[in-house]
């Protein structure tokens, strides 16, 4: 009696190592870049956009980091503003403003706070840009949005316009405004110094998504803790 054995077919791998590394490059940054977009649709809903305006704003800034507009010559070098790392994220203040979704007064404060803390953490770096610790300006925005707003439901928008317009101002605009840091960073060559350049990845966007992140779970906390969340004046 003859018994059957089971047998398992092993198929070539139609793919070469070269060309399994190549996908691998190119997918990996675009699941990171899609995973990065899915979070930030969801902050900008969390600080009071509808769903099209949070997709607008993502879309936005998106493509619109691909996109530099020139605003001066200065110190040798052409000052310039990123679309998407600086110019969506003032527009998305401006219109939380505009909402009454947060206090002009406060939001002026968390601006001012996250500035000087900014411009004492930045270093401008000849050929690279000015640099400051990742998480200076998010923690300054999340703690300026929390104190502001006594923990509560408008924190995580005050942290926002905080943390992006705070460090446009005190990392970016300051330093830019002083002639030997421009002189240092232009190194003497015709050179584009883009406020927000790097788009969706620059320090000024990120510091808005990472400041709601972190004043959404703080003042959530501090809600359970603390029972009724007073009303927010002007």
């Amino acid at each position: 009696m003859e018994t059957e054995v089971s047998t398992i077919a092993i198929l070539p791998v139609p793919f070469s190592p070269e060309q399994i590394i190549i996908v691998l490059a190119v997918l990996i940054p675009a699941l990171v870049i899609f995973n990065l977009l899915l979070i930030t649709e969801g902050i900008f809903e969390s600080i009071g956009l509808r769903f099209s305006q949070a997709l607008l704003a993502t879309a936005g800034a998106l493509l619109g980091s691909l996109i530099d507009i020139p605003l001066l010559p200065a110190g040798g070098a052409l000052i310039a503003v990123n679309v998407g790392g600086a110019v969506i994220p003032f527009i998305v203040t401006a219109g939380m403003i505009a909402r009454g979704q947060v206090s002009r007064s406060k939001t002026f404060i968390a601006v001012i706070a996250v500035a000087l803390v900014a411009y004492a953490f930045a270093t401008p770096v000849p050929g690279l840009g000015i640099t400051m610790p990742l998480y200076i300006a998010p923690l300054a925005g999340a703690a300026a949005g929390l104190l502001l707003a006594r923990g509560c439901h408008a924190a995580p928008g005050l942290a926002y316009a905080g943390g992006t317009m705070g460090t446009l101002l005190g990392a970016d605009i300051l330093n830019l405004a002083n002639p030997d840091v421009l002189a240092a960073l232009a190194g003497g060559r015709a050179t584009v110094l883009s406020i927000g350049g790097a788009g969706i990845f620059d320090g000024i966007f990120i510091t808005g998504v990472l400041s709601v992140l972190l004043a959404a779970y703080a003042g959530r906390h501090l809600r359970e803790k603390g029972g009724i969340c007073p009303q927010e004046e002007e």
